[in-house]
């Protein structure tokens, strides 16, 4: 048993406190990268038909495709 149980001193638990919110910068970002993701994968998904359509090469698509979404 502890010194607190025996003596009667109220147990001090620590305040509450909740997350803070994200910096709208941060949510900025996170949606850039997010669309960059998106067009990335629907790029990859283009016939070659369509990509003469639009102007690009296969070899410009799937080097587009293949970044990862935190590079411009």
């Amino acid at each position: 048993m502890s010194n607190r149980q025996l003596y009667g001193e109220p147990l001090r638990l620590r305040q509450y406190r909740p997350l803070a919110e994200p910096s709208p910068s941060l949510w900025a970002t996170l949606r850039v990268a997010w669309g960059r993701h998106r067009s990335r994968r629907r790029i990859a998904q283009l016939d070659p038909q369509m990509l003469k359509d639009i102007g690009v090469s296969y070899a410009e698509a799937e080097a587009e495709a293949n970044k990862p979404f935190w590079r411009d």
